[in-house]
């Protein structure tokens, strides 16, 4: 896996939700919204009208790496298809993440404040360094809810907003993705809304909120929340 380096980048990868239909249904998306998008490069619509639908749910399903194309809500709940990560002139690596506390300072992202958007997400993947080795981890809601990153889009690439971290992930990363909870999505999607009457929602989430899984090699992998197995574990939403 490709590790994107820039500064002090929060993530490199994420899962979306693997059951894109359940999705739909919680939040009302029409599928109608992805199945006409233009697919991305290498996904063809050339068979019957089902064989389209899971071409463009397969498009945006599984575990998600920069430049990948990832799923996105917009205003009036519209899905729509972005690749992960802004291409800024002179810069060889796409910027997958945004800092919250800097947007309106940066020129890259001044433009974008009303262009905001919602990524979803079953969780993240991010590695603890422990010297020179590092440790995987995965970042899930224990229960097995997807995730409404913040998110910034151009009308082809997306971005993620990040914050600090919540205290309970703090020894994993000193960045997390800044998630958008069901009470302000509307809010948060609604282009007259000031960018800056929004702000408060770019925090950690409470510390309780979140269950982290650290894979070892030496030992089983345990859930370092509840001790638990990670064969009996539930929190299994990621692709291997």
């Amino acid at each position: 896996m490709v590790i994107v380096k820039m500064g002090k980048t929060m993530c490199s990868r994420f899962d979306l939700n693997s059951d894109i239909r359940a999705f739909q249904v919680q939040l009302g998306l029409e599928m109608e919204d992805i199945i006409r998008m233009p697919l991305p490069d290498g996904f063809n619509r050339n068979g019957p009208d089902d064989e389209d639908e899971d071409a463009a749910f397969d498009s945006l399903t599984g575990t998600r790496r920069p430049t990948d194309p990832i799923a996105v809500i917009l205003p009036h709940q519209k899905a729509a298809i972005r690749y992960w990560g802004l291409s800024i002139p002179g810069m060889n690596s796409p910027m997958i993440n945004a800092r919250a506390e800097t947007l309106t300072e940066k020129p890259t992202f001044r433009p974008l404040l009303n262009r905001r958007c919602l990524i979803p997400a079953n969780g993240w993947y991010e590695w603890r360094k422990d010297g020179t080795a590092k440790h995987k981890n995965r970042i899930t809601l224990p229960d097995h809810q997807p995730f409404l990153f913040a998110g910034l889009e151009n009308g082809r690439e997306a971005t993620i907003i990040t914050c600090a971290p919540s205290g309970s992930i703090a020894h994993i990363h000193n960045r997390m993705p800044a998630v958008i909870g069901p009470n302000h999505l509307a809010a948060w999607l609604d282009p007259h809304m000031a960018f800056e009457d929004l702000g408060y929602m770019l925090g950690p989430l409470p510390d309780h909120v979140l269950s982290w899984q650290e894979e070892r090699s030496d030992r089983p992998e345990t859930d370092q929340n509840t001790g638990a197995d990670e064969k009996t574990n539930q929190i299994d939403l990621f692709s291997k």
